[in-house]
C-alpha cells in the first residue's frame, strides 16, 4: 500500500481562479466514476445552515451521494465555544458540477477541502510515464494551506495528486493547467 505525494500548484485568494484551475485539470483526466468530495469543519449554528441550504437535499439519500454532519473532535480542535461548537460536514457525490456550483458562498470563512476522485491519469509517453490509476486526485484547500485543512491560510491553494515516485506527472500537470509546482510533494492520501 502507498500514499499519493500532493504538490502545490496554485496558491490564490480567488475560489473561482482556483477552479478555473481544477477544470484544465480535470480535462486531462480520465472522469469515468468520479466522486467530489466536500469536507468542512463549521461552527454548528454559525456555519452549519449555510452547510444544509447549499447540500442539505443529500441528507437521507440512497446512499449514491450523502452528506453527514459529525461533532469535531475535540483533542484535535482544542477549546470550542460551548454557544457554538464545531462539526465536521461531509459532502461525498458523484459526478462533477453538483458541489463546486456553489462553493464560495457556502465555506465562507470555513476551512474547507473540495477533493476530486476520478479513475486515472493518462500516460504521457515523452515522459515515461504510464496510466496513474492509483494515485490521481485533484484537491482544492480552502482558507488553509495544507492538504488536510488544519493549517489557516488568507487563500486557498490547489494540488495535484499522483504517484510517490513522479515528481514529473506533477509537473506536467500544472504545465496543463499554465501553472508550476511550487514547493516539494507532500504525504497524501
Amino acid at each position: 500500500m502507498s500514499n499519493s505525494r500532493a504538490y502545490p500548484i496554485l496558491r490564490t485568494p480567488d475560489i473561482d481562479r482556483a477552479l478555473h484551475a481544477v477544470g484544465h485539470l480535470l480535462s486531462v483526466a480520465d472522469l469515468r466514476d468520479t466522486e467530489v468530495q466536500l469536507w468542512a469543519r463549521t461552527g454548528r449554528h454559525s456555519g452549519l445552515p449555510r452547510y444544509l441550504d447549499a447540500y442539505g437535499h443529500w441528507l437521507g439519500a440512497d446512499g449514491e451521494d450523502r452528506m453527514c454532519v459529525d461533532a469535531a473532535s475535540q483533542k484535535e480542535t482544542g477549546p470550542q465555544d460551548p454557544a457554538d461548537p464545531l462539526v465536521d460536514v461531509e459532502v461525498l457525490v458523484h459526478g462533477l458540477g453538483l458541489v463546486e456550483g456553489r462553493l464560495a458562498e457556502t465555506v465562507g470563512p470555513d476551512m474547507a477541502r473540495l477533493e476530486w476522485w476520478h479513475h486515472g491519469w493518462p500516460a504521457v509517453p515523452y515522459r515515461d510515464l504510464g496510466w496513474q490509476f492509483k494515485h490521481a486526485y485533484v484537491q482544492v484547500v480552502l482558507n488553509a494551506a495544507d492538504i488536510w485543512a488544519t493549517e489557516p491560510a488568507d487563500g486557498h491553494a490547489v494540488f495535484v495528486h499522483v504517484g510517490p515516485q513522479e515528481p514529473e506527472r506533477a509537473e506536467w500537470l500544472a504545465r496543463v493547467a499554465g501553472l508550476t509546482v511550487l514547493g516539494p510533494g507532500e504525504l497524501g492520501f
